[in-house]
């Protein structure tokens, strides 16, 4: 068994604790137990536990967790592991340390504590998952807690009549937070479904009706694609021009009198970007660009924006301009047709392949165009569509330009997507709790080893 420290005098810890506490080393607190641990490799194992039932198995550990089952136990009782290397931990929101019980195998991976009388194993568990432990690892690729390292870890001790009350009071705190986070994630599961609906309603007219009632159209459907298709001309030579004469709308949902069915090549300007190659990585005309990790669904990510060599012609066809929408172009189904607007975020910025680009014709307005494609990011008949197999789609350009469009008045736009803004922020402001709840442990084991939880 490893050398246990004792106590010489006071011991300092991370700040002042309430009278009547006291600060100790990690080895008064607990027993180090690291000889109840061996380490045996998955080939080994798995040929112990051949033709063995459940009843003949015991739990296999290692840094973070059961990592399997063998056919014997080095320890029996109520233990803490604490990760020596591979535990998370610089993540201040995971655990670095977790509790077992009855007969159990422990590799090398983890150390083996038993918590001493005078400090409830509860606490004691907490505090191991709250400590900084910049101060006691070392390592760069792969961090190691040393068993040195891990008996100078101070450990604050309460007086003994409130630890029972003090480890409670955490539980019964942990337990709200536990059951707001299952009520948000049934949340959560209700806002993929109305989400969908919200989309499906916004781009069938269903969402607006009470303001088409209230806001009257001065011209029909006809009317609206009739200009629609003089200015697709303009813009581009009868040979390029793709009339959507031939679109088949009798599958389609009914759209209000006013609106209009076109596809995306009419409704704006639909390109791919730039193929990478190792020769465009440098050059007299390094150029930002945009990927398809920049591209999250209605908004971009500029953390890392990569760059590379368009010469001037390259540059006037693929530069991106405020109102573009891009889309992914492949990948999972999941991330299919993933949208957002770029606003002119970059100076400069172009586009890679994987992105396809939307710029739209002056009767659609970008913001219009995004809640479009995020209604068909979210369906499944155009997933099922651009499925390659199981777990790949793939939006091609070609695909891309037939995709259906409804077209409303550009007023009737604005209101749409506003409509559609307002209802998501009313949604997104309460599942905001989501991701603090981890923060919300942090607060409350910080609280209670400073004597301030009451």
């Amino acid at each position: 068994m490893a050398k246990q420290a004792t106590a010489a005098g006071p011991v300092e810890g991370p700040w002042a604790l309430p009278e009547g506490w006291r600060w100790e080393r990690l080895p008064q607190a607990a027993a180090i137990c690291d000889h109840l641990r061996r380490p045996i490799n998955n080939a080994e194992r798995l040929k112990r536990n051949e033709g063995k039932g459940p009843g003949e198995l015991y739990p296999y550990y290692g840094a973070t967790g059961q990592a399997g089952v063998i056919d014997g136990y080095l320890a029996d009782g109520e233990y803490i592991l604490l990760g020596e290397d591979g535990a998370p931990f610089l993540d201040p929101f995971k655990v670095k340390a977790y509790p077992v019980s009855g007969r159990f195998w422990v590799n090398n991976h983890a150390h083996v504590l038993m918590g001493k009388p005078h400090l409830d194993a509860r606490l004691l568990l907490h505090w191991l998952n709250t400590i900084k432990y910049e101060p006691f690892v070392n390592g760069t690729t792969r961090l190691k807690l040393t068993q040195g390292a891990m008996m100078e870890m101070p450990v604050p001790v309460p007086p003994g009549d409130i630890q029972s009350s003090l480890a409670s009071r955490i539980e019964d705190l942990f337990t709200e937070i536990d059951d707001g986070e299952a009520a948000l994630a049934r949340a959560r599961d209700d806002l993929v479904t109305w989400r969908k609906a919200l989309l499906r309603a916004a781009v069938t007219g269903e969402l607006t009706a009470d303001w088409r009632a209230a806001n009257p159209p001065t011209e029909t459907g006809a009317d609206l694609l009739r200009r629609i298709l003089v200015e697709r001309g303009k813009r581009h030579s009868a040979k390029s021009y793709l009339d959507p004469a031939g679109l088949d709308a009798s599958a389609l949902p009914a759209l209000p009198p006013a609106w209009a069915w076109t596809t995306c090549e009419v409704a704006g300007d639909v390109k791919q970007g730039r193929q990478r190659a190792p020769a465009h990585h440098a050059g007299d005309h390094m150029r930002p660009y945009l990927r398809v990790a920049n591209v999250m669904e209605g908004r971009l990510d500029l953390r890392d924006v990569k760059t590379m060599n368009f010469t001037p012609l390259e540059y006037e066809s693929y530069q991106l301009l405020p109102g573009d929408v891009l889309l992914n172009e492949g990948q999972s189904p999941e991330l299919l047709g993933r949208p957002a607007i770029f606003n002119g975020e970059i100076a400069g910025a172009c586009f890679q392949n994987t992105l396809l680009r939307f710029r739209p014709s002056p009767q659609v307005r970008s913001d219009y165009a995004l809640v479009v494609f995020r209604r068909y990011m979210h369906a499944e008949r155009f997933i099922r569509e651009s499925r390659i197999t199981t777990n790949l789609a793939h939006l091609t350009l070609g695909r891309f330009r037939a995709v259906e469009f409804p077209v409303p008045p550009i007023a009737e736009q604005a209101e749409i997507a506003r409509r559609v803004s307002v209802a998501e922020a009313s949604w997104d402001h309460e599942t905001l709790g989501a991701p603090i709840a981890s923060s919300l442990r942090q607060s409350i084991l910080a609280a209670a080893f400073r004597g301030e939880l009451s």
